[in-house]
Order: C-alpha cells, then sequence, then structure tokens
C-alpha cells in the first residue's frame, strides 16, 4: 500500500509532501483505535533490548533529528515501531528557515538534499508538546533533543542559544544532542573546530551538571577531514560527554549526479554510508566503551545496519530511508535480510 501512497507523495513538491505525512501521521495518533492502525501497518519487529546512555531501548533503530522537528508526532513513531525519536533541530525563537524550494529528492540514489535551515516553532512551542506528552502517559521511548542556534545569532553569541535550549528542554528530554554540523545554517560548522567546540560543550556539561546530569552528545559531519574526527572523538571522552551522533547531511552532493546542479544543501541517504562506516571506525577508537556511537546515515537496508553494529555503533538513526521505506521501515530493517 505504501509504494501506491508514495507516489501519490512524490508526486508534489518534497517539502509539502513531508508536511502532509506530518499532518497525516498527527491525525493517526489521535486516538486509540487510529494508533492501532499505525501498529498494523508497522508490521512485526523483533524485540532486541539494549542499554545505552543509561537508557533502555527495545531495539536498535530509531528516527533521527530532522523528520519531527517541532515533536508533532513522537506518539506515531512510537507505534510505527522506532525505538527512541530524536526530535529538533530546536532553536529559542521560531524561525522560518531558508527560502523555498529546499528539499530535493533523488529515488534513483535512495537519497534526498535538503536546505532547510532549522525552521521551527521554537523551544517554547516544543517544551509545551513534550510536557504534554510526558503528563499524559503514553511515551513509551526515549525522546532525544537535538539543539540548535537561531540562524540571526552571531557565532561568538551561540553557545548562549544553545544553554537556552538545553535549560528550557532539560527536564523534558532523555537525552540531548549539540548540532554544530548541519550545511544550512551559515557558518554553523566552524564550531565543529576543537577551539570553538571545547567552550561550547564544557559550558554546557557544567549547566548539566547542575541542573541534573542527563547524557549529552555532540553532532558531527562527515566531511570533517579524518584527524578533525579523531579529535572531536578524543575531546568527547576528555569532557566525559555522553557521545557522538556520525553524521550529518554532507556537502558531497557530486555523489548523485543528478544532485550536484544544486548550489546548496545537504545530501542524505544511501551514497553516505561508506564515509559514515569510515567515521564510526574513526569515533569508536578514540571514546570510551561506555560512550555511546549513534550511527546516523545511509542505513539503508538491514546489511547496513547490522554493519553499523558491528563496527561499533550502538544505537542508528534513520531519516531518509523511512522516507522511502514509509511505515513499515523497522519491520524491513530489523526483521528482514537487504
Amino acid at each position: 500500500m505504501y509504494d501506491l501512497i508514495r507516489k501519490l507523495l512524490f508526486l508534489r513538491d518534497a517539502e509539502r509532501a513531508h508536511d502532509s505525512a506530518v499532518v497525516l501521521l498527527e491525525r493517526l495518533q489521535s486516538n486509540s483505535s487510529r494508533r492501532a492502525l499505525l501498529r498494523l501497518m508497522a508490521g512485526t519487529r523483533p524485540s532486541v533490548p539494549r542499554r545505552a546512555m543509561g537508557l533502555a531501548f527495545a531495539h536498535p533503530l530509531g528516527v533521527a533529528a530532522g523528520f519531527d522537528k517541532d515533536a508533532r508526532v513522537v506518539l506515531a513513531l512510537q507505534e510505527l515501531g522506532f525505538s527512541f525519536v530524536e526530535i529538533g533541530t530546536v532553536t529559542p525563537r521560531p524561525q522560518p528557515g531558508n527560502p523555498r524550494p529546499r528539499m530535493w529528492r533523488f529515488p534513483e540514489a535512495q537519497a534526498l538534499v535538503n536546505a532547510l535551515g532549522f525552521p521551527g516553532e521554537g523551544m517554547v512551542c516544543v517544551g509545551a508538546r513534550l510536557r504534554a506528552l510526558r503528563e499524559g502517559g503514553r511515551l513509551a521511548i526515549p525522546v532525544g533533543v537535538n539543539l540548535g542556534k537561531n540562524a540571526e545569532t552571531p557565532l561568538e553569541s551561540a553557545a548562549g542559544d544553545y544553554v537556552a535550549v538545553f535549560e528550557h528542554l532539560h527536564e523534558l528530554g532523555d537525552y540531548f544532542v549539540v548540532n554544530v554540523s548541519s550545511p544550512n545554517t551559515p557558518g554553523l560548522r566552524d564550531m565543529q573546530s576543537i577551539e570553538r567546540l571545547r567552550p561550547l560543550l564544557s559550558e554546557l556539561m557544567e549547566r548539566n551538571t547542575r541542573l541534573g546530569a542527563k547524557p549529552l552528545l555532540v553532532k558531527i559531519a562527515p566531511d570533517l577531514a579524518d584527524e578533525d574526527i579523531a579529535a572531536v572523538g578524543r575531546l568527547t571522552a576528555d569532557l566525559g560527554l555522553g557521545g557522538v551522533v556520525s553524521g550529518n547531511t554532507t556537502v558531497r552532493r557530486e555523489l548523485v549526479p543528478r544532485a550536484a546542479m544544486l548550489d546548496r544543501g545537504g545530501l542524505s541517504g544511501e551514497p553516505l554510508f561508506p564515509r559514515t562506516a569510515v567515521v564510526l571506525r574513526l569515533l569508536r577508537s578514540e571514546l570510551k566503551s561506555d560512550q555511546c556511537l549513534i550511527a546516523a546515515g545511509g542505513i539503508s537496508n538491514a546489511a547496513r545496519l547490522k554493519e553499523a553494529l558491528a563496527i561499533g555503533a550502538d544505537l542508528v538513526q534513520v531519516y531518509t530511508s523511512f522516507i522511502y521505506r514509509g511505515p513499515r521501515c523497522v519491520h524491513s530493517l530489523l526483521a528482514h535480510p537487504a
């Protein structure tokens, strides 16, 4: 059935199709009978319990940040079988993001390019939704919060944005991810340098200790040089962070010939996996054994998922694969061969 639905959705602009899918998921999560339909659509999935970051997961597969930016469909994603959801990126103030069009599909490569630029409703609105989820008593999976800065905030003031979102949502998230790796906010990736990253992460860790420690991770880009990736791994170990999310979209749009014609945006999907595997190995060699490594980038089938776990990832996230596979994404990646 999803093959037909996908054909209809893919007739629309990629972002408008995404927005329509989110609205549909909101409706389907709105009452018990509709949630039962979501479970039926999802199919079976094995229980492969694991612990990471001090949290319990039914299996290693979750949803990456970017799909549910404003915590609108967490319950629907839970019913579809994902063992955790990372919402965001969340910024202090609402912002529209970059001009449209800003999302493109490349089905021949199971890939997407997005140049969204953190559009979202801001931390106050997201906080209200998360609080309602907690108080409603139906939330049964860990929820991560991806932290970002507003586009107009200069880099020298960026720490204030990250701290503001972190403090506002601290009691409502199960883990937090510092996003310094999106290519769609001007200058953001400059914060991945150790000179900028150390003081930012140190300040957040200090606030974390004061508020009551929760897992705090950093999300890095696959485009960093190997020696810089290793340096981030060492910094993560040195500061005692919860771990690393590896990675984000790549600016190497030439990995998909048709995408190379675009002059902006980050590429996600199947073509990223070879680089994802390299980055995972580099990070695993630098991180402590109890620090969490989350693989994100090109996890397009069961073989890729198994390889990421074999390299040393503790958990795996998908976004683009979910777009192409639909409601049975968890079932197909966990229960079936590639």
